[in-house]
Order: structure tokens, then C-alpha cells, then sequence
């Protein structure tokens, strides 16, 4: 709290642009009549599975730290809760009250769903911990002061904003023209969202009248409007609602004549609309149908759809972060040799014979040891198995560069 008020007190007063102040405003009213906003959207089952999917597989992947060493040796680096390194970070607890796979998953989604996403390492105090934080996507923006700097103006639960510079911030950003706001997906998706929402409220008042359709009742002479309401009224009564389905209507001999108006869904490719609306989303989002339980459902298709989902849809998001968090996550000293990595492997995993059959390859090759492979299964290392090996008589590596001989 003492560090905040010191920010606010020696902060410029932010300097907000019209193009910055308009990306807070997300939600909006399509052409079909209907309010599309983040909530709303996942009112509509593509959108939701997308949303999920994307921020599951991402979640899932470990994002992992690396040092390059002298004579190009790597070594990755273990969480240590002592030190609270960026490794035990990402790795074990991001802070107090967050698992890493449920900080990675709010992130991507605050990123749909915003079109930006921010997090908060805020200065460490003596003898506290380490810790990440997510700013709300929907209450932070950045903004710039008369000197041109950035900062990030976040409005807590007390409406007072609290400024925070650009150096404390990680933000990701989607659909970006300046490298500063981002754009989310909704935004763009809006009106098919919103036709689909629209679809979706027709359907349920479609099944809310019992599958009766409109109509025109013709009375005998001329009725105020009160008589009017009593006779739509009664109708409404006996023929509305899914338990009133395909009863018999009763007109009295007021009753001319009655005549439906509204055509049948079949007859205005009602569910045809529906797909539609639907493989549109999918394509917003980058997501391929097998993923939503649509499409082509044949395993080998499927496989080279996933590692094609992953170079084009995940990597984006992937390789941003990975860069992202190299620039605030660590000095300048550490950047000299420190990176960050997500596994990837955990998108590509594939059938045990597959994943064995890539694994001897990987070790008959030189590529890994035999402990490294063992360590993909979650097996235990044996005595001997660091040892690299090449094709030619299953020789080691070591022995070669020792001028050895071929074991025999």
C-alpha cells in the first residue's frame, strides 16, 4: 500500500489518447439486435469451446526456463522456492493463490477475450516473495505522459486508479496496429456472434410457443384494444409453451378466419444458418473443426490438423510470450544467456508405439541420452544411460571425441 501511494505521488498525470480510451469499449449491439460482449458470448457453444480449448492447451504446456552455457551447453533451471527464481514462478506458484496452469489459462483468456492481457511484477519487498500478479484486462490501459512515457492506469474495486510503469508490465497483445492496445476477437466477430445469438433466441421462442407458429386471427366486427389483448391473450394462453404443443386450437364464431405468418425454420435453412454461423466462429478463432467435434474425425487427419493448429494458431501466443517475459522477467545480465520456452511436446504427444518409435530414433541418432528419453515417460535414469550415441556400431559419443575405438 506505502509503495502504491508513492507511485501515484511521484507519477505524471496520464495523458490518454481517443484511440486508447476506445478499445476499453467491448461491447457493442450487432446488426441482428443483440448485445455481443465477452459474457454473452460464451452463451454460444463454439465460442466457449474455442475460448477453452485455446487457453487449456496453452495452460497445459510448461513454460520452462533455460541457461545457454560456455561451449553452447543448455541447462534448464530448477524452481528453487529459497531464491523464488522465475522458474519456481512459472513452474510451482506464480503467487499466493494461483496453480501455473490457472495463471496461464486466465491470461490467454483476459487475451481473447480483451484483445489484451497484463501482468504485474511489482516491486519486491524486503523479505516478501516473488510473486505475479494479472491485471484485469477490462479495468487497465496504458497511457502515456507529457514525457512520453508509458504507463499502465488500473482502476481497482475503489474506483481510484493506480498508475504502474510500463517496466512492472508484461502485456500481450492480439489484433495490435500500434504494439501498445490490442484488439480482441469478439470485436471483429461481433456480428456473427451476434446472428448467432440471434439464431439461438429465435429457436427458444420458436420451442417456447410449443412449435406453433404466428399468426392473424380475423374477428367478426370491429374490437378496442383492450378486446384485442384478451383475444391474443387467450390464444397465447392455450397455445403457447412446449406442453401445449399441437393442441387444438378453438375459435368461437368471432373468429373469421386465422392465418400462420411465420415460416418454418426448414423452409429459411434455419439449422443450415446455424453451421454456418458456427464454422464461421471456429475460423475467428483459428480453431480447427476436429477440436469442436466437427469435421473430419480420422486419426491421421487429425494429427497433422493438430501439429498445423499449433504452428499457426498456438504459436503466435506462444512465441509473443516467450519473448515478452525475456524482456521483463529478467535483467539484462540474465538475457545475455536466460530464455524461456513453452514444451510444446505436451500438444504432440501421440500413441505410445508412435511416441516410442520417435524416442529410439531420437537416441540411436545422438539427439538424447537414453535417461533423457526414459525422463519423457517418467521413468527413473539407470547407471550409464547419460551417454550419447551415434548409428555406427552403437558407439558412444564421448569414446569417439576420445579417439576410442569401436566397441565391439
Amino acid at each position: 500500500m506505502i509503495i502504491r501511494r508513492l507511485r501515484n505521488a511521484i507519477a505524471p498525470v496520464p495523458m490518454t489518447t481517443p484511440e486508447l480510451v476506445e478499445t476499453l469499449n467491448l461491447t457493442g449491439t450487432s446488426i441482428s439486435g443483440q448485445n455481443v460482449t465477452p459474457e454473452s458470448a460464451k452463451n454460444i457453444h463454439t465460442a466457449y469451446r474455442c475460448i477453452n480449448v485455446l487457453s487449456d492447451d496453452v495452460a497445459k504446456m510448461p513454460l520452462q526456463t533455460f541457461v545457454s552455457r560456455a561451449a553452447g551447453e543448455i541447462e534448464r533451471m530448477r524452481p528453487d522456492n529459497r531464491s523464488m527464481n522465475i522458474s519456481w514462478l512459472l513452474e510451482i506458484s506464480p503467487n499466493r493463490w494461483m496453480t501455473p496452469f490457472v495463471f496461464k489459462k486466465s491470461i490467454i483468456m483476459w487475451l481473447l477475450n480483451y484483445g489484451a492481457a497484463y501482468v504485474w511484477e511489482p516491486v519486491r519487498r524486503p523479505g516478501g516473495r516473488r510473486e505475479l500478479f494479472i491485471l484485469r484486462s477490462n479495468v487497465t490501459r496504458p497511457v502515456f505522459d507529457d514525457k512520453g512515457e508509458l504507463w499502465y492506469e488500473v482502476r481497482w474495486q475503489s474506483g481510484i486508479p493506480t498508475y504502474i510503469p510500463a517496466v512492472e508490465v508484461m502485456s500481450l497483445l492480439i489484433n495490435s496496429a500500434d504494439g501498445i492496445t490490442g484488439k480482441s476477437v469478439i470485436s471483429y466477430a461481433r456480428e456473427t456472434i451476434g446472428r448467432q445469438l440471434a439464431a439461438h433466441d429465435t429457436q427458444a421462442k420458436f420451442y417456447s410457443q410449443g412449435l406453433n407458429p404466428g399468426g392473424i386471427i380475423w374477428m367478426n366486427g370491429e374490437l378496442n384494444e383492450a378486446a384485442r389483448d384478451k383475444v391474443r391473450e387467450s390464444y397465447g394462453k392455450a397455445m403457447s409453451g412446449t406442453a401445449n404443443a399441437y393442441r387444438l386450437a378453438v375459435l368461437d364464431t368471432k373468429a373469421s378466419k386465422f392465418e400462420t405468418i411465420t415460416m418454418k425454420p426448414v423452409d429459411a435453412q434455419f439449422l443450415e444458418s446455424l453451421t454456418d454461423n458456427d464454422l464461421q466462429i471456429a475460423n475467428f478463432y483459428g480453431m480447427p473443426l476436429f477440436k469442436l467435434n466437427a469435421g473430419k474425425q480420422a486419426y491421421n487427419s487429425n494429427e497433422q490438423a493438430n501439429l498445423d493448429y499449433l504452428n499457426t494458431t498456438l504459436d503466435p501466443y506462444l512465441v509473443q510470450w516467450e519473448q515478452s517475459a525475456a524482456l521483463k522477467w529478467l535483467s539484462q545480465e540474465e538475457q545475455n544467456s536466460t530464455y524461456f520456452r513453452f514444451n510444446r511436446d505436451v500438444i504432440l504427444r501421440t500413441d505410445a508405439k508412435t511416441r516410442s518409435e520417435v524416442i529410439e530414433k531420437r537416441i540411436f541418432s545422438g539427439v538424447m541420452t537414453p535417461n533423457e528419453g526414459r525422463q519423457i515417460d517418467d521413468l527413473p535414469a539407470y547407471e550409464g544411460g547419460n551417454n550419447h550415441y551415434v548409428p555406427a556400431n552403437m558407439v558412444a559419443i564421448e569414446n569417439l571425441s576420445a579417439g576410442g575405438t569401436n566397441a565391439k
